[in-house]
């Protein structure tokens, strides 16, 4: 597919479709390799004609809702994307479609706003106000102006910050092995993923992209280490194609697999824990470094370990905002299939997936631990609670309203406002 320098991440989606056009056979391989598909209005439509859309769409722009739905309802996985002969890769051309979809003027599912940076109210502002204050904010939210050089940024991302006892953990982490770091938040800062993968703006994204490295430049590091897949993809497979990335990238798990010589283990974790190899650490080649730090913890026990790698398993990705219906049948397979191996925890280091787990876990016993956590509890670190998941075993909305009010009101959420929202995040709280 596309290599080289673009002036513009729309320009890079552009050759995307151009490609597609001169290069898909249409044969359908990708959709009967999509792991959504089985779930989807389209699964008793022929494949072949279904990418003959697609084709015809990207060519000259002929519509079609099956167009819509196979753009917009892609979970974003990624697992299809060895299955073309063409080597052409479909997570691509669903995102050029979605491009090309806005521009007609084809808005995405409404949902979607609810998920991109810098609006107000947004899915994670909304989560972590649940949880946190500012006052325990350890983290930056914007470089300030003429700040200290350091070797190490951390950009915790956006999704992270709706798992707290997550970043506090990560941090603990760093902080033990004495690392020269800063750590800023996503939010209103943003990797651009939003807006690239679920929303067809690449022209947003793209700005998000821009002024994120300005942030991240300001305090000249050597190195820049992040806890998301996802912001790991664009880092590593768009970022480069726009800018010129001066400074090393690594994923939290790479870090550490290695500089294990600076990770003091004092507590054996005496557990069996089940790793989802989660689809973006799969596309992101970080599924070997996530293993070798499980592995190095003592008395841990990884069970599973084919579990998303030999048995490709998704959360619902995307579609869980732009289709909940087919986003949820997915990920409820991925949570059957984990707990047949009957682990003490399940983990994972990708927050979407480990969103997607909670929201199942009034249905399945699931104790869900980022690596993070497990790393920080084997070297003796603080156990925070894990308020997202008492969030999610509250019974009702005044429940929940209770349980969160001191952290919401002290930033700045009325009450009136969460007893709208809540509910179409917590779906099984009552009105009242």
């Amino acid at each position: 597919m596309a290599k080289g320098k673009y002036p513009s991440l729309e320009e890079y989606y552009n050759d995307i479709a151009r490609q597609a056009v001169e290069e898909c056979v249409s044969c359908g391989e990708c959709v009967e390799n999509c792991v959504i598909y089985p779930f989807s209005p389209l699964k008793d439509k022929d494949p072949t004609d279904i990418m003959q859309q697609m084709m015809d769409f990207l060519k000259d722009g002929t519509y079609s809702e099956d167009v819509y739905l196979r753009a917009f309802g892609c979970a974003g996985c990624g697992l299809c994307s060895d299955s073309c002969p063409q080597g052409i890769d479909p997570i691509l051309i669903h995102e050029a479609t979605k491009m090309m979809l806005v521009k007609q003027g084809k808005q995405p599912p409404e949902a979607v706003n609810f998920i991109l940076p810098g609006r107000k109210p947004n899915l994670i502002g909304v989560l972590s106000s649940l949880q946190t204050k500012p006052s325990e904010e350890r983290w930056l939210k914007k470089a300030p102006a003429n700040p200290k050089q350091v070797d190490n940024a951390v950009f915790l991302g956006c999704e992270s910050l709706a798992m707290p006892h997550k970043i506090y953990a990560s941090l603990d982490v760093f902080e033990a092995m004495g690392l020269d770091f800063v750590a800023l938040a996503g939010g209103d800062l943003c990797c651009g993923a939003p807006p690239q993968m679920a929303a067809g703006n690449p022209k947003e994204a793209e700005e998000k992209a821009r002024e994120l490295i300005a942030n991240i430049r300001a305090f000249s590091p050597k190195r820049v280490i992040l806890i998301c897949p996802g912001c790991y993809r664009q880092f590593t497979e768009f970022f480069p194609r726009l800018f010129d990335v001066d400074f090393e990238v690594k994923f939290f798990t790479q870090f550490l697999s290695e500089n294990q010589d600076k990770i003091q283990f004092t507590k054996p974790l005496d557990k069996t824990v089940i790793m989802h190899d989660a689809c973006m650490s799969q596309r992101t080649k970080l599924s070997e470094s996530q293993i070798k730090t499980l592995e190095a913890i003592p008395g841990l026990k990884l069970v599973g370990k084919e579990l998303g790698t030999e048995k490709p398993v998704c959360c619902g990705g995307i579609a869980l905002m732009t289709y909940p219906q087919m986003g949820h049948q997915l990920g409820e397979v991925l949570v059957e299939e984990t707990m047949k191996f009957g682990a003490d925890n399940t983990t994972d280091t990708c927050p979407a997936c480990m969103f997607a787990f909670y929201m199942y876990s009034k249905k399945y016993p699931l104790n869900v631990k980022d690596i993070a956590i497990l790393v920080n509890e084997a070297m003796g670190g603080k156990e925070y609670e894990d308020k997202l998941a008492k969030c999610w075993s509250c019974e009702s909305l005044d429940e929940l309203i209770e349980l969160t009010r001191e952290n919401f009101e002290a930033n700045g959420y009325p009450e009136e406002m969460m007893r709208q929202i809540l509910p179409h995040i917590f779906p099984f709280v009552a009105s009242g």
